[in-house]
């Protein structure tokens, strides 16, 4: 009986110390945890740092009455054609071919072609009416800014303008498709057929991407090198509004992104995101190899101004889409085809 109390008290014992080792095992794996966190090499921003990414990473307040009132400005403007405003650097070969494109062939919704005409130092050629009756004129920016292909020419005739640069078209035969898909889905997006993503990275800050090495299949920028916009963000874009006025500048110092400026505007003022539209066929896209988007370092600087447009709002506009519009069926019937042949023997 005694060695057994003696065994039952040893039991005791040990439980007693056990308890106590995990106990202090257990404190000690908390401080640890709490000292790393709070150390000079952790990752942890400081609090400067965690309060801008809170603003740059909280939704904006929409400005829906804004856009409202900006609209019905234009309500008297023609809704149911389109403008293209083609912006060109001394490149007449690319200015020749788009314009062959938009007036050798009827699109019947086309009322005019507006060549932002940045050849500073020479002289543009007349207006003149195609044979098909599409107005062609060229309009001299007052100086080389990127800007200027967004300004609300008040000779504008239509509500809807097609931006686009000498070297990006949509084939004639999909344009109208293009227009009318925005008429009746876009009219308060960016439509158009380059599309872009927007994510944020491991370090708090935005990252541009061409939305690919993700698996998220949302995009919020719709690049205006080819897309439909309402006058009315063109007018927005140039208002006395202090966040635009600082990310026009923005635009001007960098000598980029007025594209990402002007969708973070469309989505700041309508709550909705962009929209990607196919046509039949795949654009065009000539982009030269000395163009801005082959710079060295590209990516980073369009980064960076996601980031720098992002803290002039105090928030972030950007809304993601994950949908678009194509034309026609072919795709559909070639999966379908696909499919049968791989799955029926």
């Amino acid at each position: 009986m005694q060695n057994r109390l003696h065994c039952d008290l040893r039991l005791r014992s040990c439980r007693k110390t056990t308890i106590l080792l995990v106990v202090a095992l257990f404190a000690i794996t908390i401080t640890v945890l709490l000292c790393g966190t709070g150390s000079p090499t952790s990752n942890a921003r400081p609090a400067e740092a965690s309060d801008i990414s809170k603003q740059t990473f909280a939704p904006c307040t929409r400005k829906t009455d804004t856009w409202r009132t900006i609209q019905s400005k234009y309500d008297n403007l023609i809704e149911d054609k389109f403008t293209v405003a083609v912006s060109t650097f001394h490149r007449p070969k690319e200015l020749k071919r788009i314009l062959g494109i938009l007036l050798s062939d009827h699109i019947p919704s086309l009322l005019e072609v507006v060549v932002i005409w940045n050849n500073f130092g020479d002289e543009p050629p007349a207006a003149y009416d195609s044979e098909h009756g599409v107005r062609v004129r060229y309009r001299i920016p007052p100086r080389d800014s990127l800007n200027e292909k967004l300004w609300p020419d008040p000779e504008y005739r239509t509500q809807a303008v097609l931006l686009s640069d000498d070297d990006v078209y949509y084939r004639a035969e999909d344009l109208e498709f293009v227009f009318q898909s925005w008429r009746k889905f876009g009219k308060d997006r960016m439509t158009g057929a380059l599309a872009r993503c927007a994510i944020p990275d491991n370090n708090g800050q935005w990252e541009y991407t061409f939305c690919t090495g993700h698996s998220i299949d949302n995009y919020s920028i719709v690049l205006s090198n080819l897309a439909f916009a309402h006058v009315g963000l063109l007018d927005y874009y140039f208002s006395d509004d202090p966040a635009m006025t600082a990310v026009r500048n923005l635009v001007d110092d960098k000598f980029n992104c007025e594209d990402i400026a002007l969708n973070f505007a469309a989505s700041l003022l309508t709550g909705s995101g962009p929209l990607l539209v196919q046509g039949r066929d795949q654009y065009v896209n000539l982009d030269p190899s000395t163009g801005i988007s082959r710079n060295s370092g590209h990516m980073e600087a369009r980064s960076q101004c996601l980031n720098d447009f992002a803290h002039a709002f105090q928030c972030m506009p950007l809304v993601d889409e994950s949908a678009r519009i194509e034309r026609g069926y072919k795709f559909n019937v070639w999966y379908k085809s696909l499919w049968d042949r791989l799955t029926y023997r």
